[in-house]
């Protein structure tokens, strides 16, 4: 696996500090991939645990919603209250 860096403007930046690690991880190194590819992402199961993912660590619903292309009703179970 190669290294590669990637510059952000704001507000972009904050919302990417803001992520939990793991979110990061997947959105880098599938996103990417996928995007070089002409494909999606998220999609399928990948689409779903992401927004379990940031649900979960409190991430707003619509950040969660711009990352994922789901709806709000899809992961609100797993928001913390």
């Amino acid at each position: 696996m190669k290294t590669m860096t990637i510059e952000f403007e704001e507000p972009s930046f904050e919302l990417w500090r803001n992520l939990p690690a793991s979110c990061q991880q997947m959105l880098t190194s599938k996103a990417l991939e996928s995007i070089l590819k002409g494909e999606p992402y998220p999609t399928g199961p990948d689409q779903l645990y992401l927004a379990i993912e940031l649900a979960e660590a409190g991430v707003n619903a619509e950040t969660i919603s711009k990352l994922t292309r789901l709806d709000f009703e899809i992961f609100s179970e797993f928001m913390p209250e």
